[in-house]
């Protein structure tokens, strides 16, 4: 599910040529790109490659602007890094993050999600990951009347002016995965539809099929990591930060150019 690239730093178009052939393959869902020289500014280095990478989309947040429906910018850029003053906010805690996808409450949200290190955590703080497959094998196995209601029921998710209306899973569509329950409609979902997802929560936090099948990547600072973001979930490990901005990860939107 995962794939590696590691480039010269003087030479990104050997990335672009890898990625023509990898990102096409079914069974790759994650690229990690790791340089062979120290990056002084990874944001910077990556944005001047966005031409050969990808398209960037302004969906960028700041979580000083207020409630999660008004924390738009207008930026690409969304920093996810910790900070002690926003301990319930996950892009700048410390706790593990359950698994999600980043576009659950985007119509149309690009083909993926790119996290480009800055600074890593001393200890924890990996970025996780698990196969959408893998997902729907467990519930299918383990609890086959939540298979049924993820991929049979559409439910709403909304946050900042969005709204899907979607499938959990789709197995039509090669079980394409949608998700994020922090993103959850309470208002439009109905009470009993509500029931299911929580349950469903719960079995993502503790089923041992899923934490068998969850891959984590620890980035180390100028490396980065893309996705398909309907072809997988992902998440985050705690970490016991030292310091502010200990881990400080760039996060944006991308449409991968393969």
């Amino acid at each position: 599910m995962i794939h590696k690239i590691n480039f010269d730093l003087n030479n990104f178009a050997q990335v672009k040529e890898n990625l023509k052939t990898t990102w096409k393959k079914p069974d790759l869902k994650v690229f990690v790109l790791s340089p062979n020289q120290k990056i002084e500014s990874p944001k910077n280095y990556y944005e001047s490659k966005f031409p050969h990478l990808g398209k960037p989309f302004a969906l960028g947040e700041d979580v000083t602007r207020g409630d999660r429906g008004i924390q738009r910018t207008g930026d690409i850029w969304f920093q996810v890094r910790y900070d002690s003053q926003h301990p319930d906010a996950y892009r700048h805690s410390s706790q593990a993050q359950p698994l999600h996808t980043d576009g659950s409450y985007i119509p149309s949200y690009p083909s993926s999600t790119i996290l480009i290190c800055e600074a890593a955590a001393s200890e924890g703080g990996a970025t996780t990951f698990i196969n959408n497959i893998d997902v729907a094998n467990a519930l299918r196995d383990h609890n086959h009347e939540l298979y049924e209601f993820v991929t049979t029921t559409k439910i709403y998710h909304e946050r900042s002016g969005d709204e899907t209306y979607d499938f959990i899973i789709n197995p039509d569509n090669d079980y394409r995965i949608n998700y994020n329950f922090y993103c959850i409609s309470q208002s439009k979902n109905l009470p009993e539809h509500l029931n299911k997802i929580n349950l469903f929560q719960e079995f993502l936090l503790k089923d041992e099929g899923i934490k068998l099948a969850t891959i984590p990547v620890k980035l180390m600072p100028g490396e980065a990591v893309f996705w398909k973001d309907d072809r997988c979930l992902h998440g985050r490990n705690s970490f016991n930060p030292k310091i502010e901005s200990e881990r400080f990860i760039w996060k944006c939107a991308i449409d991968i150019l393969p």
